[in-house]
């Protein structure tokens, strides 16, 4: 049996909570909710969600702020937009930040339901896609690995390519990176990420190069940006001195990342 979805409601009405939290507990949905946006982040810092329904006008942080914030520690979230009227403005700024849809909140809960498990059937085929990437990406890499290999093994001067970026050393054959000496345990997408950015050092790479580089497929600009900041968030855990304040993966806001010079 599969495990139920776990589903976050922001909205400061308490009555709307409540309707939505028993609509969907009968539904087969795992819900937990938030009253306001500070909770919610709190929330979605501690549990991961499949799937977000926020009220787009709440005082303090509004729906698109919170939208913001979950889509930074929660990139794969699939997120529903409930309003008590249409805004084209703001439907185009959620566009931007990847929602899924807009509800009314006066929506019949048969269409609710309906769009809820459209978000999350989304989110799953997402989920898929990218997992089937990274998989044939990691297949194409041992690939080439051993062709490169059996190439060596087969005739004189074929070194070993190597990419150096000051402290920083790249096997490709290997798919190792090391830091002065220290072996970094990176995933095949996170060293493919790298290895594009360190072949590249001191340009900036948009988006969708990198996510084009590292994972082998297009994607505009704003997608591209959601596939590939999870991978620089785990490569900077990995390699910064002070992951907070990035020295060596430096972002160029809304545009791309480059790789400075990596000292010792």
């Amino acid at each position: 049996m599969s495990q139920a979805a776990q589903i976050l409601i922001v909205d400061d009405e308490s009555s709307i909570r409540l309707t939505l939290s028993a609509l969907l507990k009968r539904a087969g949905f795992e819900v937990t909710s938030a009253e306001n946006g500070p909770e919610a982040i709190a929330l979605l810092e501690r549990q991961a969600f499949e799937l977000m329904l926020v009220d787009l006008k709440m005082p303090g942080m509004d729906g698109m702020q919170v939208v913001a914030a979950a889509r930074r520690r929660q990139p794969d979230l699939a997120i529903i937009v409930l309003t008590g009227h249409g805004s084209l403005e703001t439907a185009v700024e959620g566009l931007h930040q990847g929602v899924f849809d807009y509800l009314l909140k006066t929506t019949e809960p048969a269409q609710v339901i309906e769009r809820v498990k459209a978000g999350l059937q989304a989110r799953a085929q997402r989920v898929r896609e990218r997992t089937l990437l990274d998989v044939v990406g990691t297949a194409v890499q041992e690939l080439r690995g051993a062709q490169n290999t059996s190439s060596a093994d087969s005739g004189p001067g074929n070194g070993e390519r190597a990419i150096t970026v000051g402290a920083l050393h790249l096997d490709t054959w290997r798919q190792e990176a090391t830091l002065g000496g220290r072996t970094l345990a990176l995933t095949p997408t996170e060293f493919r990420v790298l290895l594009c950015l360190a072949e590249h050092a001191g340009t900036m790479l948009s988006y969708a190069h990198l996510v084009r580089c590292a994972q082998g497929y297009d994607s505009d600009e704003i997608e591209a940006g959601e596939l590939i900041k999870p991978h620089i968030h785990h490569l900077r855990q990995k390699l910064e001195p002070d992951p907070s304040a990035p020295r060596y993966i430096l972002n160029v806001r809304g545009k791309g990342y480059l790789l400075s010079p990596v000292g010792e």
